[in-house]
């Protein structure tokens, strides 16, 4: 029957977002998992075309009048939750809302991460995966963030503990850039081609430089100099 079809693409969907998200039990692990990465970005196309084709389907039979009311609403309302489900992940990882709306959900679980410490221990924070911690300028907490695919997947983002009237201090001007996302927490967009790893020893920290959107900071992560 389509409805148990429809079940089943649901269920694999929910499956999907689960097998990528922070709250796997791989999510916290050092193993690369890069042929984890591959597989969800590619089965998420055959799981959207899915739908898409579903949708198609069960418009005709709408169209047709062979379902009743009731059938037709439960099977509208599984395609709803399955599309979600297949779009969410890149909606939260790919737009300036998605990362605001992850801040403010993980505002509680970040409360204790404001007093700034070195370490190397990945684990999740809230609705966030840290690789690393660090304090590159004095006083302020950067939190590198990670992807859940294992060691390695790092995105060139930190999120850093400021003061929500003033851009974060910056340890390199020409190599990093902050968006304001909630309370006195900021987005760090690190562009890793302008970084200079050759110090005399002394980092002095200046004001940093702001940028007007994410997209803007993604593409300076990505700009050559």
């Amino acid at each position: 029957m389509p409805i148990c079809r429809l079940i089943v693409l649901t269920l694999l969907s929910g499956l999907w977002l689960w097998a990528g998200s922070v709250y796997s039990p791989w999510a916290e692990d050092l193993d690369p998992r890069l042929w984890l990465y591959d597989f969800l970005f590619y089965s998420g196309y055959i799981l959207l075309f899915w739908v898409l084709v579903e949708a198609g389907l069960w418009l005709r039979r709408y169209r047709d009048g062979i379902a009743s009311l009731r059938a037709l609403f439960a099977g509208a309302c599984l395609l709803v939750v399955s599309g979600l489900a297949v779009n969410l992940p890149g909606w939260i990882a790919d737009t300036e809302i998605g990362w605001r709306w992850r801040v403010r959900m993980s505002l509680e679980a970040l409360a204790p991460y404001t007093v700034p410490v070195h370490a190397d221990v990945r684990h999740r924070v809230g609705m966030l995966l840290v690789d690393t911690q660090r304090e590159p300028c004095p006083g302020q907490s950067w939190l590198w963030l990670g992807r859940p695919f294992g060691g390695g997947t790092g995105i060139n983002l930190a999120l850093v503990h400021g003061s929500r009237n003033a851009v974060p201090k910056s340890p390199q001007t020409e190599a990093f850039r902050f968006l304001h996302m909630h309370e006195n927490w900021w987005l760090a967009y690190h562009n890793p081609d302008s970084y200079s790893v050759e110090t005399d020893g002394t980092i002095v920290c200046v004001e940093g430089r702001s940028v007007a959107s994410h997209a803007q900071g993604l593409r300076f992560i990505d700009s050559r100099h």
